[in-house]
């Protein structure tokens, strides 16, 4: 395939503006990709939404299966901050700019574009190459649950995520996430006559001092070598109507960051006997529910897909232009993760704290397995004018077809 070619798919994909929503139109748009080209592949509609779904496709057969995943949506957009039109994929000093660009789109198009090839080229992969595109993954992970559900995990070997994580790092573990609301419900008063009321602002408070500080101290001996320590941080707090009325409701959003030493089902046990408490304890009308619950991952980092980038792709990261602030960014995360005398051009195998689709995928063994997070990508994923450069875009391509028929040997 030409890279005109390869640019266009991309720019088609940027196009669609499945922005937490309208996946199914990515979806439709590859399986036309994967018809003309011979690949099975099947639309899956999620739930009873008529604008999303999931994409499965397959090459090869057999035994190892190696699952590549990447998801179809893309964040919000506010046009005017931007210097180009952020569904237009646009090149520039040697970038493409584009809403998803990075988060994920040039991942998820880099694997088709390996997959189409393979299939064009008649090579024998040994074993089978599954590729689930997911919808949704920006808020809930609503697809890569049913990929879950629905038993497309259940004989896979490896799990290849390609979000952004740049040519330089592998990541094979990331922190789980769980949100949580916290509402306080009181009694409206007159300021002047507090003890007629019941003040949810400071019940709220009171309750968020707890949770924060024996979370703290619950999780203060857990550690894990990669990822680090249990976070937690009070984000959004909302309460009362005016400065003279005593508030009669509160309420504020948590973000904890989770570790698989102390998971999410235990944080979340723990929130709820400190809530109890304290309720049992004095006037206090606390409730609190889970929004956003993803799992924390911690793969395997001797494992056969990630010894294999780091093989395949080590000779594309030592033809990689590096500025000299790149190279001190590299060796300050290669020293994080305790590698001492790291050479910028190694492939550094890490961990994250933000999390992807395989806390859904592989949640029920969410330790030991072998996945690894590897696209093209930087920093810019959710940010105005962003972008992904050129070459690395190409270079994966050409990263993920030789991974593809050598993970399977």
């Amino acid at each position: 395939m030409q890279e005109e070619q390869k640019l266009s798919i991309l720019k088609d994909i940027i196009a669609i503006q499945s922005v937490n929503d309208h996946e199914k139109d990515v979806a439709v748009y590859l399986k036309q990709l994967f018809d003309e080209t011979g690949i099975k592949n099947d639309i899956l509609p999620l739930g009873n939404s008529k604008t999303r779904a999931n994409l499965v496709a397959e090459i090869g057969n057999g035994k190892p299966v190696l699952a590549i995943s990447g998801h179809m949506d893309v964040v919000e957009v506010d046009a005017d901050r931007w210097d180009t039109d952020p569904f237009t994929l646009t090149e520039k000093d040697g970038n493409l700019y584009g809403r998803g660009a990075t988060d994920m789109k040039a991942g998820l198009v880099a694997m088709v574009i390996a997959m189409l090839e393979l299939k064009e080229s008649g090579a024998k992969i040994p074993g089978t190459i599954r590729l689930l595109a997911t919808a949704g993954e920006e808020v809930g992970m609503p697809g890569a649950k049913a990929f879950k559900d629905q038993g497309y995990m259940d004989d896979v070997d490896a799990l290849l995520i390609t979000e952004p994580s740049g040519i330089y790092r592998a990541i094979y573990a990331n922190k789980g996430e769980l949100n949580v609301t916290v509402k306080s419900a009181g009694k409206a008063a007159h300021s002047s006559m507090p003890y007629l009321g019941n003040n949810a602002v400071e019940h709220l408070i009171a309750v968020l001092q707890k949770i924060k500080t024996e979370v703290k101290d619950i999780t203060a001996d857990f550690n894990n070598d990669v990822l680090g320590k249990t976070v937690i941080n009070i984000d959004t707090i909302k309460g009362g109507n005016q400065v003279n009325a005593i508030p009669s409701a509160a309420e504020a959003e948590i973000n904890i960051r989770t570790i698989p030493e102390f998971d999410n089902a235990k944080i979340w046990t723990k929130l709820q006997d400190i809530v109890n408490a304290y309720n049992a304890s004095g006037t206090g009308e606390i409730t609190i529910t889970v929004g956003m619950d993803v799992t924390p991952i911690s793969g395997n980092s001797d494992s056969k897909l990630l010894k294999d980038i780091q093989r395949i792709a080590a000779p594309f990261v030592s033809s990689d232009k590096l500025s000299d602030d790149e190279r001190q960014k590299l060796r300050a995360e290669a020293k994080a993760v305790g590698i001492q005398n790291y050479t910028p051009g190694e492939i550094i195998a890490e961990g994250v704290p933000g999390g992807t689709d395989a806390s859904q995928l592989i949640i029920n063994q969410p330790v030991g397995f072998d996945f690894v997070m590897y696209g093209p990508g930087n920093n810019t994923p959710h940010q105005d004018n962003e972008f992904v450069p050129k070459s690395q875009f190409l270079n994966f391509i050409n990263i993920y077809k030789q991974l593809f028929m050598e993970f399977g040997i």
